[in-house]
């Protein structure tokens, strides 16, 4: 199929646009590879001799050397089996050196018949330096022959990917208008016949942002991508495009290669030793307990790792706690989960919202009148756990009041004379985390310092991504109990990570009570329910941190600082303002201590 060269870079600006979204593009060598990339989302493939030279058995730097006619190599199994086995766009790994100059312009014709979208510039003369580099150089046989190669494909009407290592070469391509440019890190590290890295992902990504920088000054609004080094984990890959402030990955090795031998060593000798498969299999049991099912407290991130941990710790001792997170979060779920572990389980708590409390109705009142006497809510709770929500709504004197009740375990009624005494738990929710809520003045600091090393922190879920799948077959069982496991396609998975989730868990278990309706045991893309127009939710009509026509600017700013947990990096990032900027605006607004 054809491709229009505008409309396919539309396409990709587009879809790194979104608020999660990174490009992917997979650099394969078979079609079985490409069919598979592409059911996984690949926003681009590239057809590469080093792809192929891994389906051999043999390393991607091999592609270096002159083993095979490189053009007609990746020709012959591009054409016959990758293009014409997906739709989306390929790319062409292209060899400057194997072509003659007057060759360049007939051979994009030819490609454009084949179909292809447009050409990378591999093998590059950017993996070799030293003295065999400038020779390279000198006989015309550099990394400028890859450039005019790049610059016929772009007058053929081909898209281009450019890849690069030095700073140089990257003007070079920003001056020749490439399309994409990919900052090539080396090669991958990993596997059997992977190359090691000298440099940490944060460091490579640290170096690529530089290089990056440089290209976005040059040429505004590139599409910059990274690719290689000591990338093998989809979890490298966004610590590093984080870091370099780049739009996607391009995956060689870490998605053909390193899968690829590790699922098969891993069949082989589930085939060959069924004993070791079977300790395997008891063994994964064991870790389910770790993901939190049978506390329902779901989740693998380290933020809910680190929750289930602390409430571990902290239920069976029957102190307060403050329990903090957005809307949503599971807060309600973990006091009820430190009541259930507590010495006073035997009594259902008791839940109150500080919005609707004073004093008087929190430690009862005894009016000099001599009329009737109210009973407070610490009084009540005696012998169970007393559930205070939104926290923050406590008045500063309540707050002083409930320190020292915390601290000596007994209270007076307003208006009255006698100390009485209460065993009863406290538990407060909040939506800042503890430190953010005394940083803030929300909290005063006797009850602060009441709480501290006791608090559990609930991240928001669009900050627990990876956690979806887990949540999805959770909430699938507990609203059918009697049917088997429900697990999400990859496409569904993909739409429900590109949504904002302000609702949180609260929110996704609707959706997924939703897509249940008459669905089997996978919850496909079609199934998810339709909001504001758009699958998995609601689409957002401004950038991330916008502020609304109604709002002010002091309850954008607190919304912004709420949304992300009074951290003041992250808020500033969200609301597109520079950190001295916020911190002004808060001490403005009277949001600092």
């Amino acid at each position: 199929m054809t491709h229009d060269r505008t409309q396919l870079l539309d396409d990709l600006r587009r879809a790194c646009a979104g608020r999660h979204t990174l490009l992917v593009g997979a650099a394969i060598g078979t079609g079985l590879a490409a069919r598979a990339a592409a059911r996984g989302g690949a926003d681009f493939l590239l057809a590469l001799a080093a792809g192929r030279f891994r389906t051999m058995g043999a390393s991607s730097i091999a592609t270096m050397l002159a083993l095979r006619d490189s053009n007609a190599f990746v020709a012959d199994f591009a054409c016959s089996e990758i293009v014409d086995a997906t739709t989306i766009p390929v790319f062409f790994g292209a060899c400057a050196w194997g072509l003659a100059e007057e060759e360049f312009s007939p051979f994009m014709e030819r490609l454009r018949g084949w179909g292809f979208a447009g050409v990378v510039n591999f093998p590059t003369v950017s993996h070799v330096d030293g003295r065999f580099r400038e020779a390279l150089e000198r006989t015309g046989l550099g990394f400028a022959r890859e450039v005019r190669l790049l610059e016929a494909a772009r007058a053929g009407g081909l898209a281009t990917v450019g890849y690069f290592r030095r700073r140089e070469e990257a003007l070079a391509l920003a001056r020749a208008g490439v399309d994409v440019y990919c900052f090539n890190i080396g090669w991958n590290a990993g596997g059997a016949v992977g190359v090691p890295s000298g440099e940490s992902v944060l460091q490579v990504g640290n170096r690529a942002r530089g290089h990056i920088k440089a290209i976005r000054t040059a040429d505004p609004g590139a599409l910059c991508v990274i690719e290689g080094g000591p990338i093998t984990t989809p979890q490298h890959m966004h610590e590093a495009c984080r870091e370099a402030r780049a739009d996607g990955y391009i995956g060689g090795s870490t998605i053909d290669r390193l899968p690829s031998e590790s699922s098969m060593e891993e069949m082989t000798a589930a085939f060959k030793l069924v004993s070791t498969l079977q300790r395997r299999i008891d063994r994964l049991e064991r870790r389910l307990d770790q993901t939190g099912q049978g506390m329902g407290l779901v989740g693998r991130t380290d933020a809910l790792v680190e929750a289930r941990a602390r409430l571990e710790h902290l239920g069976a001792d029957g102190g307060p706690v403050w329990v903090a997170g957005p809307d949503g979060s599971g807060r309600s779920l973990v006091a009820n989960l430190l009541h259930g572990r507590g010495p006073q389980r035997q009594r259902p708590p008791m839940t109150v919202d500080a919005r609707h409390l004073d004093g008087g109705w929190l430690f009862g009142a005894e009016p000099a009148d001599g009329g009737r006497r109210r009973l407070g809510w610490v009084e009540a709770a005696n012998g169970t756990t007393l559930v205070i929500e939104n926290a923050e709504g406590l008045t500063p004197g309540t707050q002083s009041e409930l320190a020292a009740f915390l601290e000596c375990g007994s209270f007076r009624r307003q208006g009255g004379q006698d100390s009485l005494r209460s065993n009863a738990r406290i538990i407060l929710i909040g939506t800042a985390g503890l430190e953010a809520a005394a940083g803030a003045g929300t909290l005063v600091p006797d009850l602060a310092r009441r709480l501290a090393r006791r608090d559990i922190d609930l991240p928001p879920l669009s900050e627990r991504l990876d956690d979806i799948p887990l949540l999805v077959e959770h909430f699938a069982a507990a609203l059918r109990p009697s049917a088997g496991p429900v697990r999400l396609s990859p496409r569904a998975f993909r739409l429900l990570i590109a949504h904002d989730w302000p609702g949180n868990l609260r929110e996704l278990r609707a959706i997924v009570e939703q897509a249940l309706d008459g669905s089997g045991d996978v919850i496909e893309a079609e199934s998810l329910p339709v909001l504001d127009g758009k699958r998995t939710g609601r689409p957002r009509p401004d950038a991330p941190g916008d502020r609304s026509p109604n709002q002010s600017e002091r309850d954008w700013i607190l919304d912004g600082l709420r949304r992300h947990r009074f951290r003041r990096g992250e808020t500033a990032r969200f609301l597109g303002l520079s950190r001295k900027t916020l911190y002004n605006k808060m001490r403005h607004y009277g949001l600092l201590e």
